[in-house]
């Protein structure tokens, strides 16, 4: 019997962990961005989830369910982004770009990375701060 239970004990905390971010994404994907940030924080402290610093970062920047925080956006995403999240890079350059715009260079920079690696919001982005890539 105790065989039996061997591998549901060691599987359990990983099932109750993962479903942190899986419950943010489907309140995300609902429109109920307060129930989605607070799923993301537990993903994150719980599991260390690189992708819900990505959405949590996402939604401080576009004041979805929380209070706009471009601060908190540039934190969140700058995680994501170390992580080699590449949309991140986009959304960050656009904090930056919001925050400050002096800091212009650094948004071209980020905006350049993460169209390279793939992610069409950068060319967006770009485009709408009238930023040739």
């Amino acid at each position: 019997m105790k065989q039996k239970l061997l591998p549901f004990i060691l599987i359990f905390p990983l099932l109750s962990v993962a479903s942190y971010f899986s419950d943010g994404m489907r309140a995300y994907k609902q429109g109920n961005y307060k129930e989605a940030k607070a799923q993301f924080e537990q993903a994150i402290e719980e599991e260390g989830s690189e992708q819900a610093n990505f959405f949590l970062g996402l939604l401080y920047l576009k004041g979805m369910g929380v209070e706009r925080d471009i601060s908190a956006a540039k934190r969140f995403l700058a995680k994501a982004a170390e992580a080699g999240n590449a949309r991140a890079k986009c959304y960050l350059a656009e904090a930056y770009l919001l925050q400050n715009q002096s800091d212009k260079q650094v948004a071209l920079k980020l905006l350049k990375e993460g169209k390279n690696a793939g992610a069409s919001e950068c060319l967006e982005i770009a485009t709408t701060y009238k930023i040739p890539l």
